[in-house]
Order: structure tokens, then sequence, then C-alpha cells
């Protein structure tokens, strides 16, 4: 079993001690190093499989978009959390394009903390609890939008699956829930990347929040 190692990037040190206080009970958790500042962070990150940073979406050095093109100068795909004391769209929205895996809110609980972390450690894309609210209600509110031409090509199975990737399920656990085998999932995933020009699920949930797909 792989060890994960995890970065906590954040100004705050009651929130720092406070995640390290959650993830320290883990058994697939190696080690936990945190730093004040971006910076700081990046004089010790190292391009590692095994390694996750958690970063504030308030860090006072550097803003998350310029801090992201130097992880990535680091690591081509580096498997970043960003936590936040908001969940609105327009946030979630801005960190996805700026390449991040993952988003939490600062409720976030222990086991949602770590399943978050293991998920982005595993290459993939988690949310907390609330987050995925907002998201799922984002659709919602987006249903009586006139359609999209790229999401007229879109079959009803292939927006069932893309409703599920948003809201963090593998597709073990999407083929459990729509009673499909996971190889069929695959295809569907497949199917809605090539349809929609897009390289990774990151993209599909990226798609979804900016074009308002009616899920």
């Amino acid at each position: 079993m792989k060890k994960i190692t995890v970065h906590i990037a954040d100004g705050s040190e009651i929130s720092r001690s406070g995640m390290v206080c959650l993830l320290e009970k883990s058994r697939k958790i190696d080690k936990i190093h945190t730093y004040p500042t971006a910076n700081k962070l990046l004089k010790s990150y190292s391009c590692g499989t095994d390694s996750v940073c958690i970063i504030s979406s308030s860090l006072s050095d550097l803003s998350l978009k310029d801090l992201m093109k130097k992880l990535q100068e680091i690591n081509p795909s580096p498997a970043v959390i960003v936590v936040s004391g908001t969940s609105d769209i327009g946030h979630v929205n801005q960190a996805l394009n700026c390449g991040v895996k993952g988003y939490i809110t600062r409720q976030v609980t222990s086991n949602e903390l770590e399943k978050t972390v293991l998920a982005v450690a595993d290459g993939e894309q988690a949310f907390s609890r609330k987050v995925t609210k907002t998201i799922v209600t984002h659709y919602a509110n987006k249903r009586d939008k006139p359609g999209k031409p790229m999401g007229d090509t879109i079959t009803k199975r292939e927006r069932e699956v893309l409703s599920l990737i948003v809201q963090g399920l593998t597709s073990a656990e999407i083929a459990k829930r729509l009673y499909i085998s996971p190889r069929t999932v695959e295809t569907h995933r497949s199917n809605l990347m090539q349809k929609l020009g897009i390289k990774n699920t990151a993209g599909l949930v990226r798609y979804a929040l900016q074009e308002g797909e009616d899920l």
C-alpha cells in the first residue's frame, strides 16, 4: 500500500493545525508538511506521484493561478486540492481552470478530507460534500436555459454518467448506480470526451460548469 505525503499551504496556523489533526489519523498518509506561504511550499515541493498539495485559496504571496503555474513547472500534473471558505460556483470553476483536481471547504469533515486526498492522489477529481451540492444546484438552475449545440449530441445515458462523474463517483460506483458494467461506464466516459473534445475527467467537470449542461 502506497503512503502519501501531504503538503499543506495555508496562512492560518489554526487552519494548518486543524487539517493536520484531521489527516494524521489516516493510515494511508505517511508524512504531512505545513507551510505558511506559497513560496515556502515551492521550496520544499518535489515531483512525486504520491504527493498531494492542499492549498488555501487566500494565500497572500501568490495567486492560485501563479502558484499552479510554478507547481506545474516542477510536476506537469500536480495533485492539488484547494481549501476555501466558500463553495461559490465561480470560485470552484476558476480553481478547476487553473488545473486543481480537488476543492473542499473549511467545514470539511475528517472522513471527507481523507477521501478527497486519497482520490486526488489516485488521479481522480474530488470535491467535499458541500461543494458537490453547490455544483448539482448549479445544474438544476440551468435547466431552463437554451440547449447548447454540443450538448445536443449527448445521449440521455451519457448525461447520467456525466452527472455522476461530477458528483465524484468512480466508474465502479457509477456502474452500480446505473446497473451497468464498469466497462460500459468507461465507454460512455470516452464517448463524452470524444464528442466534447475533452481529454480528461477534469475537463468534463469544467465543461459541465461552464456550459451549464442540463443534467
